[in-house]
């Protein structure tokens, strides 16, 4: 099974590379199996990247397996696997609007259903920390909470999911979400949100039943 859990890895590298959620080598990706985390290796091109790169690290962040160095942002999944049972599966991403929110907003609000659903009521930006530090790790954690997705300060967006899958809608919702938000600023026009008891109705009907 090692081998198949590094295959969704790679997989899913380059299916996220595909979509533009990254440039270069930025980004990371993890699957937790267990008490055991697969992750990308550092600095790593995903259009090369094949299974045997990709490393076993504990819950700790101990190396447990791998010829490559994890990645530099090893902290933040494991903080968040320790703390979110639910979570087995992490995309951390740089796409261009949640980066302009990362530098410009405390907050996202959740203005369509499906980032209500997928997302949560709204996308918190967490404080800043430095990149590869436990800081940035625990105000990433505390920011997202229950969420699925998180965006950090100056730096990126984190989503969550019990698979590939859900993560990564997490992902692209997100980045909708907030395109939309950051579009809807520039006409100067009202802009209609969901009643917050909706968009909590509406996360509760998605983990209860679309998430199975």
């Amino acid at each position: 099974m090692e081998n198949c859990y590094k295959r969704i890895i790679v997989d899913s590298c380059q299916k996220m590379a595909g979509e533009d959620l990254v440039k270069g080598t930025w980004g990371n990706v993890s699957l937790r199996k267990g008490d055991k985390i697969y992750i990308t290796p550092s600095g790593f091109p995903y259009d090369i990247m094949r299974e045997d790169d990709i490393m076993v690290i504990d819950l700790e962040g101990k190396v447990l397996a791998g010829i490559h160095t994890p990645s530099s942002e090893w902290k933040l999944h494991v903080a968040i696997y320790n703390k979110r049972e639910d979570v087995e599966f992490i995309l951390h991403t740089h796409p261009i609007y949640s980066s302009i929110a990362s530098v410009t907003m405390s907050q996202v609000p959740s203005l369509i259903e499906d980032s209500a659903m997928i997302c949560g009521p709204q996308i918190n930006v967490a404080e800043y920390g430095d990149p590869g530090s436990w800081e940035l790790a625990n105000n990433a954690l505390e920011a997202l909470g229950e969420n699925s997705a998180v965006i950090l300060r100056n730096h990126g967006l984190v989503n969550v999911g019990q698979r590939f899958s859900e993560a990564f809608a997490s992902a692209k919702v997100t980045e909708k979400n907030v395109q939309i938000y950051l579009e809807a600023l520039k006409l100067n026009k009202e802009i209609f949100t969901l009643p917050e008891e909706t968009k909590k109705n509406l996360r509760e009907v998605y983990k209860k039943m679309y998430r199975q």
